[in-house]
């Protein structure tokens, strides 16, 4: 048992999955933090995480080109487009989607189904082969994130 419980909702928990940055490598010791089983934890945080990966894939071209045009907000624009674009030259050209896959499936800061997503969707990479490799990058950074949430919350009592 932990020494404290934090209350999360099932819908609170995916949000948290959902929200950039934080992704699975937040939300999966939340639930083990809330007392979710390794099963729940791990399909709510998934669903959660991969949900916004087809918005991503089709709309992030579309919508830093609107924001580059709206003056207080397109130095955030450009300074993004540019991280991914920079984070894009780990990208193999023979192995893109492997690269992809694997770009989201390492749960480090900045790695994830939103950035993975937009490197993808700025390389201009088929959307389906691109959807795949996300959902497979972060079902494998789930189970890691599984493995260290959990792992913990057993040694820890």
């Amino acid at each position: 048992m932990v020494p404290f419980k934090i209350p999360l909702s099932i819908i609170e928990l995916m949000i948290v999955s959902a929200t950039p940055l934080i992704e699975q490598r937040g939300a999966v010791p939340l639930a083990a933090l809330s007392e979710y089983g390794v099963g729940q934890a791990y399909f709510w945080t998934l669903l959660g995480a991969i949900i916004p990966a087809p918005f991503i894939l089709f709309l992030i071209p579309h919508v830093l080109e609107l924001l580059k045009k709206i003056k207080f907000l397109s130095k955030l624009a450009y300074w993004y487009e540019n991280r991914a674009l920079e984070k894009s030259k780990k990208v193999k050209d023979n192995y893109k989607y492997v690269s992809i896959f694997l770009f989201v499936a390492i749960p480090l800061p900045g790695t994830g189904v939103w950035t993975g997503s937009t490197i993808a969707s700025l390389l201009g990479l088929d959307f389906k082969k691109s959807l795949i490799s996300v959902i497979l990058g972060a079902a494998t950074a789930g189970i890691f994130m599984i493995i260290i949430s959990y792992g913990i919350k057993i040694l820890v009592g």
